[in-house]
């Protein structure tokens, strides 16, 4: 999976830990604001045995503390399947 803050021009890869139709649960490589806005795409080739990956915009719902793992839990606010994996 990879996210980027709604407008920024770099991707952030991170590992997911639980996804769903409503969001998803990860591990960030950084901070981020609770209510903030993210773009994120997740590879469900593995899944789908077939290229394909979700493309969301999401809100950012709750994260860990910086003494913690950045454990990351955001909500999509909508989503789209789209052919072709990460590149």
């Amino acid at each position: 999976m990879r996210y980027r803050p709604a407008g920024h021009p770099e991707w952030r890869i991170a590992k997911t830990a639980n996804v769903s139709s409503s969001g998803v649960l990860f591990v960030a490589s950084e901070p981020l604001e609770v209510g903030g806005r993210l773009e994120i795409e997740i590879s469900m080739t593995a899944a789908l045995s077939k290229p394909s990956r979700i493309v969301a915009t999401s809100e950012v719902v709750r994260q860990g503390t910086e003494t913690q793992p950045l454990i990351t839990a955001v909500q999509h606010l909508h989503f789209h399947m789209i052919d072709g994996d990460l590149e």
